[in-house]
């Protein structure tokens, strides 16, 4: 206990006969003396405060705008900033330029949004003028190209208007006037009524038939009501507004089941060559 009590001792005084440290002090700034006179402003050096002003407002403008560029995008932000990049190419219908889109970011794409643009398989980058353009699916830019395309299908399938408009922002306004003017077909959905599939109209007027159809149908006879309904009851059918208890169902006939004649059981094959066979004799 008393080498213990002695250690201690030992390093409490070394612990006080070691070198002081130094300890810093927050120091009080002393108050503006108000006889003092203040520092002469910068000249300006356009010469008017107008100019100067507005020449301030600019640097500041410039110095914000470096800033923001030089903030790295990473993660969703990048992802966020790539999507819309890629809507507002597809929206223009044309070649997009760089200082045109940055303009619409608010942002340097150089960095980290053109090189991923580039491997986009739709977008097109031509590095002679410096722009981005989105090919579309089928490259159909106006009511002429798309009725030519139209035209040219191998078969009467018909083309999805989603397909076309992708790429092409005026598609719908080019669909409504093709089919104002009768040169193409379209089917349009139920509920929304919106086109769905567009087809080539390869014929005449919509809504009208031929002299020589209208000439054909006026030459079938139609049978008198009296004889259809007759002939509708003779052959088991229903037909419209008739009593249900009028019309007789022929019985169905039953195919009666032939049976199987039964075969006799043989038995006692072991004893074969044994027996004598006396089935002649029946």
């Amino acid at each position: 206990m008393s080498d213990l009590l002695s250690q201690l001792l030992a390093f409490k005084s070394r612990i006080r006969s070691g070198p002081s440290v130094a300890v810093r002090r927050a120091v009080t700034p002393k108050p503006l003396n108000q006889d003092t006179p203040l520092a002469p402003p910068t000249p300006l050096t356009n010469g008017s405060s107008g100019n100067g002003r507005k020449r301030l407002a600019e640097d500041s403008f410039q110095s914000m705008k470096k800033h923001r560029l030089n903030i790295s995008m990473s993660g969703s932000h990048l992802s966020t900033r790539l999507h819309l990049a890629v809507e507002y190419i597809k929206q223009q219908d044309k070649p997009v330029a760089i200082d045109k889109l940055e303009s619409y970011l608010g942002t340097d794409v150089t960095e980290a949004l053109l090189p991923l643009l580039k491997e986009i398989d739709r977008i097109k980058y031509d590095p002679a003028t410096g722009t981005l353009e989105y090919m579309s699916l089928h490259n159909i830019r106006t009511a002429d190209d798309l009725l030519d395309f139209l035209r040219l299908q191998p078969t009467f399938k018909g083309t999805l208007v989603k397909e076309l408009r992708d790429g092409w922002s005026g598609c719908m306004e080019a669909i409504q006037t093709l089919e104002e003017s009768n040169r193409i077909l379209v089917l349009r959905n139920k509920k929304e009524n919106s086109p769905r599939l567009v087809w080539a109209n390869l014929g005449g007027e919509i809504g009208t038939l031929d002299d020589e159809f209208v000439d054909m149908w006026n030459k079938i006879k139609i049978p008198e009501p009296d004889n259809l309904y007759q002939a509708l009851v003779d052959q088991s059918l229903k037909p419209t507004g008739a009593d249900p208890n009028i019309v007789t169902k022929k019985p169905k006939r039953e195919e009666k089941k032939q049976k199987k004649a039964r075969r006799g059981k043989i038995t006692n094959t072991h004893m074969k060559g044994i027996l004598k066979d006396y089935s002649q004799l029946v």
